[in-house]
């Protein structure tokens, strides 16, 4: 991936607190990290009904078809790969471009920075982004395409972490009522 080629990562991060509240935050950047867009929804706190007749069903419905749907509609910049730092939402979040759960790992380094291994039969891969340091997992749902390479494309000019890391704060000031 070349810095001119219009790459826009997504960090999609949904959030619950202990008063079953649901929030989630959308930023897309630049291949920097630069945010080139931020969005994010009111508290969303379902009601006892709500909870009864969703069941089990209900932190999914609202994580992916309530949060993601409406933040994903809403960014005027639309993310050309979209991260989660949650891999239960994979295959519930539906975008025009490859989804993939990135998470830290504590494994031994895959090799030099943008090497990339693992299995594409079960969707995961080990990503080395920096030298020396523990690679990312990678998941994907169906086919994997082009994101293991994107993410070892943006561990040149960034941690692909460490956006979600400045979403999860952006919404802990919004809750806080800090946001202005």
């Amino acid at each position: 991936m070349s810095r001119s080629d219009g790459a826009r990562p997504g960090f999609l991060v949904v959030s619950l607190d202990s008063d079953g509240t649901y929030v989630g935050g959308l930023m897309v950047t630049d291949v920097y990290g630069l945010p080139l867009d931020f969005r994010y929804t009111d508290p969303i706190t379902p009601t006892r009904l709500q909870r009864a007749l969703y069941g089990g069903a209900l932190d999914r419905y609202l994580r992916a078809d309530v949060v993601a749907r409406t933040l994903l509609g809403a960014v005027s910049e639309p993310p050309t790969a979209l991260l989660l730092d949650d891999e239960r939402l994979l295959g519930a979040v539906r975008a025009e471009c490859p989804v993939g759960a990135v998470i830290r790992t504590n494994l031994p380094p895959v090799g030099e920075r943008g090497t990339i291994g693992g299995d594409q039969e079960d969707g995961a891969f080990l990503v080395q982004t920096v030298h020396g340091d523990p690679p990312l997992r990678v998941i994907v749902e169906g086919e994997a395409g082009s994101l293991p390479q994107t993410i070892a494309d943006l561990g040149e000019s960034m941690d692909p972490t460490e956006p979600m890391q400045r979403v999860r704060a952006a919404l802990e000031l919004i809750a806080a009522g800090e946001a202005a």
